[in-house]
């Protein structure tokens, strides 16, 4: 619970545009085990678990359908949480339907903030101005906030083009599932027994006008499972398209503002982190100002609490990028190998307390 005397801040939800115009949002949420710890920190758990997909094995394929690696969660993940997917809705309306009544505000924007006394004042896009005794900045990685209050914008494109989407499960796929080709990576996770998660992505100078024409060339010598899935969409089939970006982990704190989530940390998808440091954020966050004192401090403590964790998680996710992207013939082979290890050895260090 929050101190009394603090006063909470509305929730924004805000619609986004690409290039392209409006783009359906990606669907899935994949939950490693830290993510399904904080969680359980936030007595979630058990509601997210009854809709979620458990996720058991990790495997790893050539672009020819040869396994590379093969992965139990468990192994690693056992003291902390259980690996799981599921669909956006069904984790967001969990999260909604926890807060009291009143709490969130959909359609409006943050236009900007300026101090007033020991506040912060928010003029918001409706024309309505607020106090708060902090400002969090979640926004995504395209934060308006923190170009405002940081300056120039930080996120930076990493040379990876991404399609997301959701197809019919038809039963090949019981577990995370990626396939390697050369500088191209397609996965397929099921979030329901319905229903199955695709990302596929590339150099971006392969990604063309990024329909699904191209991602359908791109991908056509994939074996399966994965590869007759992308075959067989219809042109038509309704994507997700990025071009990914990326901000560095550092002190995102300023006049009681604070960023979290990929407002503050975002990295590519290779570790299937984004949503769990963004929940493990606010957890911490609100784990700190629960105990009070003065903001000042408690902003300095969550930076603390922090940046060791998403440094980490942005430094593996680079090496992984680099692996997947390089040699077939080195990435196969140390897969093949070393796969087991550098999966627990990437990962134990998430399985640690959030909080000392």
């Amino acid at each position: 619970m929050l101190p009394e005397h603090w006063r909470s801040t509305a929730s924004i939800a805000r619609s986004s545009k690409s290039g392209n115009g409006h783009q359906p949002r990606a669907r899935e949420f994949f939950l490693l085990g830290n993510a399904a710890r904080a969680l359980g920190d936030l007595g979630l758990l058990d509601e997210v678990r009854s809709v979620a997909y458990p996720i058991a094995t990790q495997r790893i394929l050539s672009s020819s359908g040869s396994v590379l690696n093969h992965v139990r969660t468990a192994n690693v993940w056992r003291e902390c949480g259980p690996c799981l997917a599921l669909s956006r809705q069904s984790l967001t309306g969990i999260l909604q339907r926890s807060l009291n009544p009143g709490t969130v505000s959909y359609g409006l924007e943050a236009v900007s903030t300026a101090s007033r006394g020991k506040m912060r004042m928010v003029r918001f896009s409706d024309g309505q101005e607020k106090e708060y005794d902090l400002v969090v900045g979640a926004a995504g990685v395209n934060s308006p906030l923190r170009s405002a209050v940081f300056g120039s914008n930080a996120a930076r494109e990493i040379d990876i083009s991404c399609w997301r989407l959701v197809v019919p499960n038809n039963g090949e796929i019981d577990g995370w599932t990626a396939m390697l080709g050369n500088g191209r990576t397609l996965l397929g996770i099921p979030i329901s027994e319905a229903e199955t998660y695709i990302y596929a992505d590339c150099r971006s100078s392969e990604f063309g006008d990024g329909s699904v024409n191209t991602m359908k060339r791109l991908f056509t010598g994939f074996a399966g499972p994965l590869g007759p899935m992308v075959a067989a969409l219809d042109p038509a089939t309704a994507v997700h398209r990025a071009i990914l970006q990326q901000v560095p982990a550092k002190r995102w704190i300023a006049d009681r503002h604070v960023l979290i989530g990929d407002a503050a940390h975002a990295c590519s998808p290779s570790m299937a982190q984004g949503a769990g440091m963004a929940i493990e954020d606010a957890v911490v966050l609100a784990e700190l100002v629960s105990k009070g004192g003065p903001i000042d401090g408690i902003l300095q403590r969550f930076h603390e609490a922090r940046i060791g964790r998403v440094g980490w998680v942005q430094k593996k996710s680079r090496a992984r990028d680099k692996l997947r992207s390089g040699s077939s013939r080195i990435r196969n082979a140390v897969l093949r190998l070393f796969g087991d290890g550098l999966y627990r050895r990437t990962y134990e260090p998430l399985t640690r307390p959030l909080l000392p």
